[in-house]
């Protein structure tokens, strides 16, 4: 029994654990969490921007199967209002914000960072929302208060991200001055405190781009130094130092967007009517970027591509919505996530820890 609901998507296993007492049993048991956790694909959660509900994007595999046109350029309006038949929002969940009454019809800027089936939620400064949830169960436990911003800071980047040696999650928070100095500050989840790290910082660095994308223990940016030139900048949580690796081929004048895919390191490169997506096969090697796949608006086409490109990887059948930025005009965020139903008290490591569980509030 337990070897066939490893098999299936998260939005069956919840329906599974409503059947009966036994099959619930079974289903909340953390050795079972678990171990699903390491047989589910990663997913595409979607959240209209005044909402505090995230639905889980899963697409049909039989309509995407007989597709011709893969990656499928889409809009997310499109997505969300369920115009595409083969993707679904469905279910969905509630994360820990304040109540749609309290923002008063006023849209609330929430970061989202995900890593390994957790999300870390910070607000502005003066709605103090710091914490870690696990959005699958609702379960979810606050932050100390973040420290106060430095003065003379030109730039603050983010990051969540897992320490694999110790089995802690890391928050880091980077901030980089006008004379191109740098102050990384960490907090590891369980813990009541916030650290500076003592690093030699990249002199030559005067901008980071972008959330900071987790992968193999360490934190990646794009990054661009006092010559012009930009290379992805890694943040390892084990030497507490940076390390550049070099991007893939570019054509001037492109965006681009990294972000992690299939266990590798990725890049998206795009203008309005082209893109290529590219893997570092692998880490940390810059000669061993791959082309994955090109796509382009055609001439009859409505839209520019710089919305979102669903895509079925046929080699794991792990499906995406890959996006140019998390952003849109049309008020929704879209996160990349791995659902899990491990409880956070097997995940967070720490002697004062309180979860609470927004469903039981």
């Amino acid at each position: 029994m337990i070897d066939i609901f490893v098999r299936l998507p998260m939005k069956s296993v919840l329906i599974c654990r409503c059947v009966c007492k036994d099959w619930n049993i079974l289903i909340s048991d953390p050795n079972f969490a678990k171990l699903l956790f390491t047989r589910t694909l990663p997913a595409t959660m979607i959240r209209p921007f005044r909402s505090r509900i995230f639905r889980l994007a899963e697409y049909d595999p039989i309509e995407w199967h007989e597709r011709r046109n893969n990656p499928c350029c889409c809009r997310v309006f499109d997505v969300l209002n369920h115009s595409s038949s083969s993707i679904k929002l469905d279910p969905k969940f509630e994360i820990p914000l304040p109540g749609p009454k309290s923002l008063k019809g006023r849209e609330l800027y929430i970061e989202v960072l995900p890593c390994n089936g957790l999300f870390y939620l910070s607000g502005p400064e003066y709605r103090n929302i710091s914490l870690v949830c696990n959005p699958i169960t609702g379960e979810f436990i606050r932050l100390p208060k973040i420290p106060p911003v430095r003065k003379h800071c030109k730039q603050i980047h983010w990051g969540f991200g897992f320490h694999p040696k110790t089995n802690q999650y890391k928050l880091v928070r980077i901030h980089i001055f006008e004379d191109h100095s740098m102050v990384v500050e960490m907090h590891t989840v369980g813990t009541s405190t916030w650290i500076n790290i003592e690093i030699d910082y990249p002199k030559n660095l005067i901008n980071l781009c972008e959330i900071g994308t987790y992968l193999n223990g360490a934190l990646h940016w794009i990054g661009l130094d006092v010559d012009g030139n930009v290379s992805i900048w890694a943040f390892n949580f084990d030497t507490e130092k940076f390390q550049t690796f070099s991007m893939a081929p570019r054509d001037p004048g492109t965006k681009l967007i990294l972000f992690e895919f299939r266990d590798s390191l990725c890049l998206i490169y795009f203008n309005k009517l082209l893109g290529t997506m590219w893997r570092m096969e692998r880490y940390g090697v810059g000669e061993s970027w791959t082309p994955i796949f090109q796509y382009s608006a055609s001439s009859d086409s409505t839209f520019q591509l710089h919305d979102c490109i669903a895509y079925h990887d046929p080699e794991n059948q792990e499906f995406r919505i890959l996006l140019t930025t998390p952003w849109y005009d049309d008020h929704f965020q879209i996160v990349h996530h791995v659902p899990s139903l491990i409880p956070l008290k097997d995940i967070i490591i720490g002697d004062n820890v309180l979860v609470q569980n927004i469903y039981s509030r």
